[in-house]
């Protein structure tokens, strides 16, 4: 009786499926569904996130004077225009500007040249400066 090849790749075949199924047979497996209950790997905790407060608004800054005051201002600016401006620091202006630290003034000039009070001044960013330079101020 002769061995084809044929038989022998199928008993081979057969051997090595056998062994195969043996040794995944053997592991113990555990498989979960829903009527069995599998041990779960605990959950880790959730870190607590601190609450997040927002960050505290600055006071709005506002003019330290009364705005109306630098009405005044109007003539001094119309004279720096014209090329007739008085002594620096002799104005009326300047007086109510004087108290004023640099950035006081400013902003006490902005909310004015924003009220209207000093008259429609087209080109303002030049008034401002004109106003703040000729009281000493930066």
């Amino acid at each position: 009786m002769a061995v084809s090849e044929t038989s022998v790749s199928i008993a081979l075949f057969l051997i090595l499926n056998l062994l195969f199924f043996s040794t995944v047979s053997s592991t113990d497996i555990k498989v979960c569904s829903e009527n069995t209950s599998c041990p779960h790997p605990p959950k880790p905790k959730p870190v607590p996130v601190p609450p997040v407060s927002p960050p505290p608004h600055p006071d709005p800054v506002t003019c330290a004077t009364d705005v109306l005051r630098l009405a005044v201002c109007k003539t001094l600016l119309n004279e720096l225009k014209n090329g007739t401006a008085p002594a620096p620091l002799s104005t009326p202006c300047c007086s109510v500007l004087e108290p004023l630290v640099d950035m006081e003034a400013a902003i006490c000039l902005c909310s004015a040249i924003k009220a209207n009070i000093l008259g429609v001044i087209f080109d303002w960013q030049t008034s401002f400066t004109m106003i703040l330079g000729a009281c000493g101020k930066h």
